[in-house]
């Protein structure tokens, strides 16, 4: 009798712990949801595109004029192309296979380059703004965890 009831305590239990985790999950699935639908914009917690494109302005446009020679206004429309690029990047990549995504990548940076021409930029003003951000990433490795 006392194996019984100690079997039935265990397997009412179990049963008990299942049923948590499936209401758990069934909760938790609506928010995962609605996660994948955000737009990359709102990856960051209260960061909107006017937010991000001053902090990028607030890392990047200092260094990035006095190391390419760019004016002012040339190298607030780069960076509003790059954030552009980077936001369609992580919302349009997400969910692809490889082959996809590097082609959609090459596709992105391609209208990249055309934005760059059109601003204008020479190749070699191009090149430049290419080897600064190459040496920021150098001298600014990602943080552990990202």
């Amino acid at each position: 009798m006392k194996k019984l009831l100690f079997l039935t305590l265990i397997a009412s239990a179990f049963a008990a712990t299942a049923q948590a985790q499936t209401k758990q999950a069934a909760a938790a699935e609506p928010a995962r949801e609605a996660a994948k639908a955000a737009p990359a914009a709102n990856a960051s917690p209260g960061m909107d595109r006017a937010t991000l494109l001053e902090k990028m302005k607030d890392t990047f446009k200092p260094g990035m004029m006095e190391k390419t020679g760019l004016t002012a206004a040339q190298v607030d429309r780069v960076l509003e192309i790059n954030l552009d690029m980077r936001l369609t990047a992580a919302r349009e990549l997400q969910g692809l296979s490889e082959a996809d995504r590097s082609a959609r990548l090459a596709e992105l940076k391609a209208d990249k380059m055309k934005k760059f021409s059109e601003i204008p930029l020479t190749a070699d003003q191009i090149k430049s703004i290419d080897n600064f951000y190459a040496d920021f990433a150098k001298s600014n490795p990602p943080k552990p965890g990202r």
